[in-house]
């Protein structure tokens, strides 16, 4: 990826004040759950007291950045895993620790390429290691945006 692409990303992720969380993706019913595979969250954040509403034009280029994040963490060669991006389900999320502010939430999810029923095997623990290695390198805090972060308001 080029320096001014990489740049674009970095700002991204400063201008939105992103950060990441991961959850199992589990699959079964209320008696017995299966942990097969990952739910990475990424998270991008409206300016403080912004009164942002559901779906608008700005949610939808924060989830644009987003994306195109989630996209440049992807594996490139292949594996025996596979990745779904959810597609924008226009919401908004008020932030945990950023007061006053809205979040746009994407999910990436990281599942075996063959069945979905199976459980976390090294492939997928891999690919997880990985993509949170490619997000440190853009500054992505995991579990909540802090102010202090390098490059970060």
């Amino acid at each position: 990826m080029p320096n001014e692409s990489f740049q674009a990303l970095r700002d991204s992720v400063s201008a939105h004040r992103v950060y990441f969380e991961v959850l199992p993706d589990e699959w079964g019913g209320r008696d017995a759950r299966l942990k097969v595979g990952f739910e990475l969250r990424l998270w991008g954040a409206h300016a403080s007291g912004a009164a942002a509403i559901p779906g608008c034009d700005k949610c939808r280029g924060i989830y644009a950045d987003l994306q195109r994040i989630a996209e440049w963490i992807l594996p490139r060669e292949e594996r025996p895993s596979r990745y779904e991006i959810e597609m924008f389900d226009g919401a908004l999320y008020a932030s945990p620790t950023l007061k006053d502010t809205d979040q746009v939430g994407l999910i990436l999810r990281i599942l075996h390429r063959d069945r979905g029923d199976r459980p976390v095997d090294a492939c997928e623990e891999r690919c997880l290691r990985d993509m949170r290695q490619k997000l440190r390198e853009l500054s992505v805090p995991e579990g909540s945006w802090h102010a202090t972060n390098p490059g970060g308001p």
